[in-house]
């Protein structure tokens, strides 16, 4: 509600900054600590990270790359803190069912299996703002699968040489064997552009030859409305890690379902987990979605779940990394050291 958030409007220049003062009447007393803030409105990541290097600023609240990361620790030392979380963010491949040969399971289940998670994980974090290999929800949340029983979906095991043998033998099958298509990707260098580029070498791996596309946002996103695509890269991020949020992308009716399938079984098992009262019954009835968006039918490829790397100055206290960058922003319990 306008009015009752800890801090007052002061004023705000276009494409420069907003400012905020305490509000005397916030109705948690003695709170926020801080007398105001100053909010610097700056686009490109280069000069975000001089900011905080030359103490401009002293937080940036999205996130930053791993390489971005290592260049303030640098350069700040003890002046720097580092905070992390799995961010409730992922890269999925949506696999458009309205286009041959898409329309069958063993092609969408081979360009899964044919993928080595684990060890792009390692490879990837290193440069991108991609870690976790993850099902359906945040890694160490509470409806997040166990590592040992998200192993068992297709693609998701540790036998790369195995899985690779059996993404050839299923592409054969299905008339596939010299499949070739091209990937949509999003024009944002971090982290599209690395994991686009791991995708394409991982399915050249099976003998799939791979192009890429890459649109700006706007027109990445109608793309995949208008069904403008072959194989794209699609981006589910939500507030709150909740299942009811996080899994509508998949839904048949869903406008953001672009792969276009159909699955009458999986709009069931939706409605089973958010209407389950029992924990132990709702894990359930989400393993049993997770399994068949990924493994039975493999409606979308999950590569890599989104990492949330946030650098600030150590002066600044009170405020923990959430696994989203929508949340945790009031900065009501922020307060400074010297």
């Amino acid at each position: 509600m306008n009015g009752t958030g800890p801090f007052k409007f002061v004023e705000y220049a276009r494409g420069s900054h907003w400012v905020g003062k305490k509000n005397p009447d916030y109705w948690d007393k003695g709170k926020p600590y801080l007398d105001g803030y100053r909010a610097l409105f700056i686009k490109d990541p280069g000069a975000q990270v001089a900011a905080i290097r030359g103490e401009r600023a002293m937080i940036q609240f999205r996130g930053f790359s791993p390489a971005e990361r290592d260049q303030l620790v640098s350069a700040l030392g003890a002046k720097i803190t580092v905070q992390d979380s799995p961010w409730n963010c992922s890269i999925q491949v949506a696999l458009n069912q309205q286009k041959k040969p898409f329309d069958d399971k063993r092609v969408r289940r081979a360009l899964s299996l044919a993928l080595d998670r684990w060890n792009g994980s390692k490879a990837l974090s290193r440069i991108a703002v991609v870690k976790e290999v993850a099902g359906i929800q945040v890694p160490g949340t509470p409806w997040a699968t166990p590592p040992d029983e998200l192993s068992k979906l297709a693609g998701y095991g540790h036998d790369i040489v195995s899985a690779r043998a059996e993404a050839r033998r299923l592409l054969k099958e299905a008339g596939a064997e010299n499949l070739s298509f091209t990937l949509l990707n999003r024009g944002v260098p971090m982290p599209y552009e690395p994991v686009g580029v791991w995708l394409i070498d991982q399915w050249r791996q099976i003998g799939v030859n791979v192009k890429q596309t890459v649109l700006e946002s706007a027109a990445w996103l109608l793309a995949q409305k208008n069904g403008e695509f072959e194989v794209s890269t699609n981006a589910p991020c939500n507030s709150i890690v909740e299942p009811d949020m996080d899994l509508h992308w998949f839904l048949t009716t869903s406008p953001v379902n672009f792969s276009k399938h159909k699955d009458g079984t999986l709009d069931e098992l939706y409605q089973k987990q958010s209407r389950a009262i029992d924990p132990e019954e709702r894990k359930k009835y989400l393993r049993a979605f997770e399994k068949r968006l990924y493994d039975e039918e493999v409606h979308y490829i999950h590569t890599f779940q989104w990492h949330r790397i946030i650098p600030h100055l150590a002066k600044v206290h009170g405020w923990t990394v959430t696994p989203s960058h929508y949340l945790n922003n009031q900065l009501d319990t922020v307060w400074l050291s010297e």
